[in-house]
């Protein structure tokens, strides 16, 4: 399931967080290549900022939580589950981080990748969505079920929700300085993907984990 929500933002929160996000005090980190070395693509430069990290996916095996931007931006997990079925919830924060794409004089495309993904293989319970602050010709590319590809415009205080399941990449603007996105990948509840029996037919269907959230 594949979500674009305008609007995503009470606009006074949405201005706040763009004056902060674009603020000259913000610390950006370099990285020298856009996703994890091993993703075919990942080649160009961007600077980043993670805000959580779930245990599981630390590098020391610890809960990474930034106790200056957290407490303001953690808001969105609750903004997400408006927009989400009530057997998905509650959710649970499994990473959110930041990142500034500089403009390369060119439009460059990312890798095609699963944010969260265990030897190759992606989580159906993640709920996966990237948030645009700035208004650009940068683009979100998503492959649906049939691979089509589904094209999301960066439209300021807009956000694509998806299933983790879905393939993705994205593409730099040529038309401003620098985009920024705010990437947030969350567990959905545990739900037993098939219904109750039916009393008459004796059957049950089987709903795929990543057909919704």
């Amino acid at each position: 399931m594949i979500k674009v929500i305008k609007d995503f933002l009470p606009l006074p929160l949405f201005n706040h967080m763009k004056n902060v996000v674009e603020n000259n005090s913000m610390m950006w980190e370099f990285n020298s290549t856009n996703l994890n070395v091993d993703v075919p693509g990942a080649k160009e430069i961007k600077l980043g900022r993670t805000f959580y990290v779930y245990p599981p996916l630390s590098s020391n095996g610890k809960e990474y939580y930034d106790k200056e931007f957290m407490p303001l931006f953690g808001v969105f997990q609750s903004f997400i589950e408006e927009h989400m079925e009530d057997r998905c919830k509650p959710t649970k924060m499994v990473r959110m981080k930041m990142n500034l794409y500089p403009n390369h004089g060119e439009s460059k495309k990312h890798g095609i990748h699963y944010d969260i993904a265990t030897n190759g293989r992606a989580d159906p319970n993640i709920v996966t969505s990237v948030f645009n602050f700035t208004t650009c010709n940068g683009t979100t590319i998503l492959l649906d079920k049939d691979k089509k590809e589904i094209v999301v415009p960066s439209i300021e205080n807009s956000m694509v929700i998806f299933n983790g399941t879905h393939l993705h990449y994205g593409t730099t603007q040529t038309d401003t300085n620098k985009r920024i996105v705010l990437n947030t990948n969350i567990y959905k509840a545990e739900v037993d993907p098939f219904s109750d029996v039916d009393t008459t037919t004796g059957e049950t269907e089987f709903e795929p984990l990543d057909d919704y959230f």
